[in-house]
């Protein structure tokens, strides 16, 4: 080997060394930061490499090829790894520039491409031996063009990246630089005819690609670097937003809002705190799901920031807990102004894929310095506000002095209220409804007690409230719903067959799994479907009419009854009020406490069992208390009556005496 093919041997040599290092470089980096681009690059370069070796093998060991074919799939492989070479580079710098993984049939389909090119570039001189120098120049040519033209591309590319650091000009430089290399090479040796030409050239193009791609590599790895610390340094960032705010929606976290509150409490600036819970907003992340609810938490957020009160601060405290904090609020009327805005700001409909929902919220207040002047205990005294406000059902409470032990007492029941669901601590009492038509009794609604270890008997009034706000109404639903069924079986045993009508909360009607968790107790206890009422509140059976309407037919049509209570209080609507499979309509006790003193609850509750009765349903009224409210309901053909003249609501035995007493004097 004469010392001119011993030097160029050399400098391919050092062009595949270089080439295999970037390669093995770019694969650990891929195998430690997992950089789908790294992976492609790293391909990329491995191609290259092989490209190399065989126009190494091709240029400098030729005479070895005695056969052509043998020379031929030399000259098919170089082809093929020097247009794979191009198209791996192009992928990565497209993942790289979309930060996306480009699609695997994509990157077939463009390497069945090159396979294709790669033969119809060598097939020809197997076919056609007299063309063999101009298939020869075209093939030279058109790869030389077509790898210029790829790494150009990919250096343009590059220089469109909107975060473009100085190893990214590097890089895009290089690649550039490359592909003008190749492009210069197809010109030279299309003008340049001798070979001594070629050969100088050749040279010095040489040494300038070893020296770009030596800065390509370099460049490649400093970016890699820069990129990483700038990853690093955006994690942080979103480490210590995160650190400071609700990622859903936001408004700053429970802690950011106590660092940012004791900053303006020590700057003895005058703040008012409000915790504004959403109410039953458990119930609409179960009706339209957590996605919409989410949806309607980060609307929330963004009504208050663009409020015209102009909250100082924002925060998410809890699930559906908002606190804000407001200064410039110190008189009655801007207080009153400031509460007014922010219910109307909830309480305007939220569209979701489920239609439009309607929200209201219960907000508890406290004022520095009046109530606290450190900030975690301004927060406490408002959150047991917000508390008192939701244990009474009222819109709104300021804090006062005491609500600590209220708050105690609530705590402690929410405890024991988990121990009764376990221990089974909740009895019925039985309230008859009395047929004024047929003169006896028609059915009993069952109504839940709580017996407490330590308080005694406890009315619904004391631990309902609780249980809703513990969202604990479907395990309670669930139990005295088998609890009423039970107790129907029981009866069934002992020959007394008659209706039972049990209550059921607006956040367990329509759910999914009631009418199969009744079928499967009706089967259990072998208990026919007839005996047994669902009571609903006005509002839960039209609150959404077509869904309302659905659900009862289908109740129905298993052969449960179902009936509208507090009927007067909601919103029903008459035409959907007469399509509605309902049995019995219940006016509410509120009508017919006054009605023999106060003409219009008179009329009212005449309209009410003329409507009824025009719309083929029957009527009971709740309440009735005196001799003269029956004779009333009497005279306007009132179907039934519910209330303490007849019978307060009676433990299980003394419910069954009372039965059987009625029936002997019938």
């Amino acid at each position: 080997m004469n010392s001119e093919l011993l030097a160029r041997t050399l400098l391919h040599l050092t062009q595949i060394g270089v080439a295999i290092t970037l390669s093995a470089l770019l694969w650990y980096f891929f195998k430690v930061y997992q950089r789908h681009y790294l992976k492609s690059w790293a391909i990329a370069f491995c191609c290259f490499t092989t490209y190399a070796t065989f126009v190494l093998v091709d240029v400098f060991w030729r005479p070895v090829f005695a056969a052509v074919w043998l020379g031929q799939l030399v000259k098919l492989l170089l082809i093929s790894f020097c247009y794979a070479f191009a198209v791996w580079i192009l992928v990565g710098v497209f993942e790289a520039v979309k930060q996306q993984r480009l699609a695997s049939r994509a990157v077939n389909q463009l390497l069945l491409l090159v396979t294709g090119i790669s033969f119809l570039s060598v097939v020809p001189l197997l076919v056609l031996p007299h063309y063999q120098d101009w298939v020869g120049y075209l093939q030279l040519y058109l790869r030389l063009f077509l790898i210029g033209a790829a790494l150009c591309v990919a250096g343009f590319w590059l220089w469109s990246l909107t975060k473009l650091i100085f190893a990214t000009k590097v890089v895009a430089s290089a690649m550039l630089a490359w592909g003008l290399l190749f492009l210069m090479s197809a010109t030279s040796i299309f003008w340049q005819k001798s070979e001594l030409e070629h050969y100088q050239i050749a040279v010095y193009l040489k040494h300038l690609e070893l020296l770009i791609q030596v800065i390509l590599g370099l460049g490649l790895i400093i970016w890699l670097q820069e990129d990483e610390r700038s990853t690093n340094r955006e994690l942080t960032a979103k480490t210590q937003y995160l650190d400071n705010h609700d990622p859903l929606t936001s408004a700053l976290n429970r802690d950011a809002l106590l660092r940012e509150l004791d900053l303006l409490l020590q700057a003895n600036t005058p703040v008012t705190l409000l915790m504004i819970g959403l109410d039953s907003f458990k119930v609409v992340n179960e009706s339209v799901g957590l996605k919409q609810g989410d949806r309607i938490l980060r609307e929330v957020n963004r009504r208050f920031e663009s409020s015209i009160v102009k909250p100082r601060l924002i925060a998410r405290t809890g699930g559906d807990i908002f606190a804000l904090v407001l200064e410039d609020c110190s008189t009655d009327r801007q207080k009153l102004f400031a509460l007014q805005h922010l219910e109307q700001l909830i309480e305007k409909p939220f569209t979701t894929e489920s239609g439009l929902i309607k929200l209201t919220a219960s907000i508890g207040l406290a004022q520095s310095p009046q109530h606290a002047v450190e900030a975690d205990l301004l927060l406490q005294k408002a959150n047991i506000a917000f508390h008192h406000c939701k244990s009474q059902r009222q819109r709104c409470t300021f804090y006062q002095q005491g609500m600590e032990e209220e708050s105690a007492r609530l705590l402690s029941l929410e405890k024991d209220l988990l121990l009764a669901l376990e221990q089974d601590q909740f009895v019925f009492y039985f309230q008859p409804q009395w047929d004024l038509r047929e003169q006896r009794i028609e059915a009993f609604e069952a109504l839940v007690r709580w017996e407490h270890p330590q308080q005694g008997l406890l009315m619904p009034g004391q631990f309902l409230p609780l249980v809703e706000q513990v969202g604990l109404s479907k395990e309670l639903d669930l139990l005295l719903l088998e609890k009423a069924v039970c107790t129907l079986a029981e009866w069934k045993k002992q020959g007394v067959h008659i209706p039972v009508a049990v209550n059921m909360s607006p956040v367990h009607f329509q759910a999914d799994g009631l009418k199969k968790r009744i079928q499967q107790l009706l089967l259990k206890y072998q208990v026919s479907p007839a005996v047994l009422e669902l009571e609903i509140t006005e509002n839960t059976a039209m609150g959404d009419m077509e869904k309302g309407y659905n659900y009862i037919n289908e109740l129905q049509q298993m052969g449960i009854r179902v009936s509208i209570d507090d009927f007067g209080t909601g919103y029903s609507s008459l035409g959907y009020l007469r399509k509605m499979p309902i049995d019995k309509i219940k006016i509410d006790r509120s009508f017919v406490t006054d009605m023999a003193a106060n003409d219009s609850d008179m009329m009212i509750v005449k309209t009410m069992i003329t409507l009824a009765h025009g719309l083929g349903k029957r009527i009971l009224a709740e309440g009735v208390e005196t001799e003269t409210q029956l004779q009333l309901l009497r005279t306007l053909a009132c179907d039934a009556i519910q209330g303490y003249l007849l019978a307060k609501p009676l433990p299980e035995a003394d419910a069954l005496a009372l039965l059987n007493g009625c029936a002997l004097s019938n």
